[in-house]
């Protein structure tokens, strides 16, 4: 999937007026890497959280850039922890 890259969009939001007018709300997102490696099982894409100087690679992007939803998988391995939730599963699970 050339030119196709997935992120986790954490907030949708609008900026004040003083900031000036945009025509579209924007999203603050956390990029993944891009899809090169398959499991050799399952054929699914293999992909973690972009990272830049060591931390997460986020951006804050006009939402008419996002194309479409996609549905992400964790592997989790023998454990699930209790911890886990819907919000925190893709920072907490390893690969």
């Amino acid at each position: 999937l050339p030119g196709v890259q997935l992120a986790q969009v954490r907030v949708i939001f609008n900026l004040p007026d003083h900031f000036g007018s945009y025509p579209h709300p924007l999203a603050y997102i956390k990029w993944f890497t891009a899809l090169q490696q398959c499991d050799l099982v399952s054929s699914l894409y293999i992909i973690t959280h972009s990272t830049r100087n060591h931390c997460c690679n986020v951006a804050v992007i006009s939402i008419d850039h996002i194309i479409c939803p996609c549905h992400l998988l964790v592997r989790c391995g023998r454990e699930i922890g209790k911890d886990w939730t819907t919000d925190s599963v893709l920072e907490k699970a390893t690969s």
